[in-house]
């Protein structure tokens, strides 16, 4: 998400609860969602920052005349047989003293296309909104100009192929994510060495037309620790121009597939132990770029998924240019495990 502040003034967001998400089924009806705390407070408890908390708040003004950009990670879980989505109240990013730990959750849940867009909370008093009053509050407001929130995204939920675990189809497509190796080798601390372990995406056009799969930038990843917590990349990847000669698209006929290659290694540096893959970028100087996740242990299991997407505005340029259709979504690749060993 982020917010193109235009105006000279600042403006604020509430430190507590900054985004509120709205789930909405394919027939326009609003799922209740409900706002809890991993502490199993209620949801009329408030929560009153300290002191210290207080004079970190200044982060939540919104500076005039610039861009401001947040990210919170939505996962999607069972419990008690009910397929669940749990979302946080605040960014990602905010130092450990000052996060939230209120969560919207949605249950109930089936395979079914839903719409997903966030609200973007600027009453500023140190308090939570309760899940009844934001949702009443929000069908009130539906038509208002004044609301502040993100555009409408398209969420469609999917089973896994009964035969495959690692397959995916979606509309005659299916995605596969392919690593063979669930064990890899950690290698020796001796210079450039690395340990190189086959890991792509498979893609195979089944409908009967012909389709483009795009390449720049397309791929994303999540690697969970065996804690259960993300593990943040070392540094974004530089996502410039592909060199105009080479190809960064392939056209599938039907039961055509190709391979995205994401070249996954295992390697040191700065004595920690990183786990690489490519990200299909390209810099100026034609490095591939790579997400590199630090600090990886022997022994430990490790979880990954990897996130295959191509934005419609970059499927419509390329249809105008190539003059066939193109596959434009975001689509999140069964997970795979993998375990670390020593040499």
């Amino acid at each position: 998400m982020s917010i193109n502040h235009t105006s000279s003034n600042y403006f604020y967001l509430n430190q507590l609860q900054a985004f509120i998400p709205q789930l909405l089924t394919s027939n326009r009806q609003i799922i209740q969602g409900h706002l809890v705390t991993d502490d199993l407070a209620t949801n009329q408890q408030n929560k009153q920052p300290d002191s210290s908390q207080s004079r970190q708040s200044d982060w939540w003004r919104i500076r005039p005349k610039c861009r401001t950009s947040f990210s919170v990670t939505a996962k999607l879980f069972w419990q008690d047989n009910s397929l669940q989505l749990k979302i946080s109240t605040i960014p990602d990013y905010i130092l450990d003293p000052f996060r939230s730990n209120y969560f919207w959750y949605f249950d109930a849940l089936e395979t079914k296309n839903y719409q997903l867009r966030f609200i973007f909370n600027t009453d500023v008093r140190d308090t939570y909104v309760s899940s009844s009053n934001i949702n009443q509050e929000a069908i009130e407001r539906e038509t208002s100009s004044d609301i502040l929130a993100t555009p409408w995204v398209d969420i469609r939920l999917v089973k896994l192929l009964s035969t495959d675990s690692n397959a995916i189809e979606l509309d005659g497509v299916l995605f596969k994510i392919d690593m063979p190796e669930s064990v890899l080798t950690i290698p020796s601390k001796l210079f450039q060495a690395k340990t190189d372990f086959k890991l792509g995406i498979y893609i195979t056009n089944n409908t009967s037309t012909t389709l483009g799969f795009y390449q720049l930038s397309s791929i994303d990843a999540i690697l969970i620790s065996d804690d259960g917590k993300p593990i943040n990349p070392s540094g974004e990847p530089t996502k410039l121009a592909w060199k105009n000669n080479e190809q960064n698209y392939y056209l599938l006929q039907l039961g055509e597939k190709m391979f995205v290659d994401l070249c996954g290694k295992l390697l040191w540096y700065s004595s920690q132990l990183q786990f690489a893959i490519s990200s299909k970028t390209r810099s100026l100087n034609g490095k591939s770029g790579s997400y590199y996740f630090p600090n990886l242990k022997a022994g430990a299991l490790y979880r990954l998924q990897v996130i295959y997407q191509v934005s419609e505005l970059r499927a419509r340029r390329l249809e105008e240019q190539v003059l066939e259709k193109f596959w434009s979504g975001r689509i999140a690749m069964p997970i795979v495990e993998f375990r670390l060993i020593k040499g």
